[in-house]
């Protein structure tokens, strides 16, 4: 999975990692098993809690808009799929939160939807909301660049994944498996020719030419300076 190859890259063997937005902890336990020290944090780990437990992974419950992690000095922190589920508000807030809780070149591993990528282009011309309806906002690559930027970070990687542009089809879990070239998405399409498995293969080539087109954003930045002291009160 590309966000375990990014935190074996960044994060020496051993070191303590932060995996926020953790439910169902499934990637805190891979990351257990890679050999790293794993807290994960989540606002309602309880159906999944068992899981982590197994892992040896410790939890904690934590709204992070309202909660301060009460963690410093961590190693690497790991925010995949959760930026667009805060309100847009107490962004600034929580990237900070996070900054406090890494020590100093401390290392953040962070994915997001990105808002302009080609099917949302798409669905917005066609009158069609183009945000996922569980998502508060999504953003631009440079929006997420100057909101780390403010919030004491310096990104060293930046680019667009074509991990979901692959991923996002209707297709058994075994197939899912099976999926690594854009071969395998004609096949499915052949399979199972549905709305969605036709138009993957058709705007792969498009994504593959233009990354900025992709689906996923992901930023690998480090702690540079200590965030800014701002007040936030929550509405």
């Amino acid at each position: 999975m590309e966000v375990l190859r990014l935190v074996e890259a960044y994060c020496n063997p051993g070191s303590t990692v932060l995996d926020l937005g953790a439910q169902p902890f499934i990637i805190s336990c891979a990351f257990r098993k890679l050999g790293y020290n794993v807290v994960a944090f989540d606002i309602y780990p309880e159906p999944y809690k068992n899981i982590a437990e197994a892992c040896n992974v410790g939890v904690v419950r934590c709204d992070l808009e309202r909660d301060e992690l009460g963690v410093s000095n961590a190693d690497c922190a790991v925010f995949t799929e959760v930026l667009e589920h805060l309100h847009y508000y107490y962004v600034p807030l929580v990237l900070s939160k996070i900054n406090k809780a890494l020590k100093p070149g401390g290392v953040l591993v962070l994915t997001t939807p990105n808002v302009a990528s080609l099917f949302r282009r798409l669905r917005l011309l066609l009158g069609i909301q183009p945000v996922y309806r569980y998502h508060v906002r999504e953003y631009t690559m440079s929006e997420v660049l100057t909101l780390l930027k403010e919030a004491g970070f310096e990104a060293m990687k930046a680019y667009y994944s074509i991990v979901n542009d692959l991923a996002f089809i209707d297709a058994d879990p075994e197939e899912y498996l099976k999926i690594a070239s854009y071969k395998d998405l004609i096949q499915i399409a052949i399979k199972r020719p549905t709305k969605l498995n036709i138009l993957r293969p058709l705007a792969y080539p498009i994504v593959k030419l233009r990354p900025s087109l992709r689906q996923l954003i992901v930023v690998v930045a480090v702690k540079a300076r200590e965030p800014p002291t701002k007040l936030f009160e929550r509405w």
